[in-house]
């Protein structure tokens, strides 16, 4: 199997469109759409739909793909080894992390890979909690940070670290008076949050229904940005994990409070995918982001 024609197909399935994946190969586009084609006819059937904004894996396309991203990952594992550099962390890292940690994680992280490990490539792939453990878990992504607010544990993860969930508003709002707010407040507030479908989110509607009390969202967003604009310019009130309020909501312009009766709990986990080998560079990458979050919480 020829792995142009392999690289070809993880390049169109991950930019959605024949034309961005040639841009990023830095190929035509008639090339790449050939080298597509020969794969398809050595695999006996077709691997995109075409739509009117670009292409879709099809079921085939969809199954292979983790396999295909798996060999064009060991194959460059191969070639390192082949060149004596087993030992030095070399090559790509595709890294998924929710909204609130993308910064400081993301900087803080490509400043020691560039002092320390300067072979060693990010490619950062940012979503709410849903969909980073579905990159995670379809080989998308090698490593990843992402959310919860349920107790248990999750397979092949590793818990890093607790943070209370706060009720941010506009300084002054009546809900905020106090260092603690009673969830059954939040009725009485107009709320904006992130994009449903949404661990944080559903969790809240299961508290609202046990609380006897509806929960009003005027504003859905997609990243924390939005959502804290929402609050300085429109007078919303969101919920956010204590360490990004302390960052980025303690200004003058903002007050918070902590949730209870009963407190929402956020813990964030550290996961390294499973569906490619697992490279010296990822294991690094999953090592120093560890580092950093052990010294700090996290945000949503």
């Amino acid at each position: 199997m020829d792995l142009k024609g392999v690289r070809a197909f993880c390049s169109v399935a991950e930019g959605g469109s024949f034309s961005r994946a040639a841009a990023a190969l830095g190929v035509a586009q008639s090339v790449l759409s050939r080298q597509v084609s020969a794969l398809e006819g050595e695999l006996g059937g077709r691997l995109f739909h075409r739509t009117g904004r670009g292409v879709q894996t099809t079921e085939l396309g969809q199954a292979l793909l983790p396999r295909a991203r798996a060999l064009l990952a060991e194959a460059e594992q191969l070639a390192l080894e082949a060149r004596g550099e087993r030992g030095t962390p070399v090559g790509t890292v595709d890294f998924g992390v929710v909204p609130g940690w993308a910064q400081p994680l993301v900087s803080t992280l490509l400043g020691r890979l560039m002092a320390d490990y300067p072979r060693v490539r990010l490619r950062v792939h940012e979503g709410y909690s849903g969909q980073v453990e579905a990159w995670i878990a379809d080989g998308r992504t090698e490593v990843a940070i992402f959310n919860r607010y349920r107790r248990g544990t999750i397979r092949g993860a590793e818990a890093v670290l607790q943070s209370d969930m706060m009720l941010v508003g506009p300084k002054g709002h009546p809900a905020l008076k106090h260092k603690d707010v009673p969830f059954r407040a939040l009725g009485d507030v107009a709320l904006c949050g992130p994009l449903r479908p949404n661990a944080l989110t559903t969790v809240m509607a299961e508290l609202a229904v046990r609380q006897g009390i509806e929960l009003t969202t005027v504003l859905e967003g997609s990243s924390a940005a939005i959502l804290r604009e929402a609050v300085m310019r429109n007078g919303l009130c969101t919920v956010f994990p204590r360490p990004y309020v302390e960052r980025e909501a303690s200004g003058p312009a903002f007050a918070a409070a902590r949730i209870v009766k009963p407190a929402i709990e956020q813990t964030t986990w550290l996961a390294v995918g499973t569906q490619r080998p697992t490279t010296l560079a990822a294991r690094t990458v999953a090592r120093l982001a560890r580092q950093i979050l052990s010294g700090r919480e996290g945000a949503r």
